[in-house]
């Protein structure tokens, strides 16, 4: 199964590491469909469009340009994105 069918649905945050320790993963959650996305992060809503380029997955949320974030584990129950953030590793662990 391919990125682009195994990352549709709904996914919450479960574990959020940085290099500084760890993040609250409080309320962090996405959800993709089609070619968009909802997300929830804290207290901050976000819809926009999503696509995939291999391991790399690239968002625009409404009004905002482009992110990419590696997918370094995407299987039907856990996804975990390594992201880069003002020159700090982090992972993010979601589960369905």
């Amino acid at each position: 199964m391919g990125y682009q069918t195994a990352i549709k649905g709904k996914w919450q945050a479960t574990h959020w590491a940085t290099a500084s320790g760890e993040r609250p993963v409080e309320n962090v959650n996405f959800d993709f469909h089609g070619e968009t996305y909802n997300a929830k992060l804290g207290l901050k809503d976000e819809t926009g469009s999503f696509r995939l380029d291999g391991d790399k997955l690239y968002t625009t949320a409404q009004g905002q340009q482009e992110i990419m974030v590696k997918i370094k584990r995407l299987t039907p129950d856990s996804l975990v994105f390594e992201m880069n953030r003002g020159g700090v590793q982090e992972i993010l662990t979601l589960n369905r």
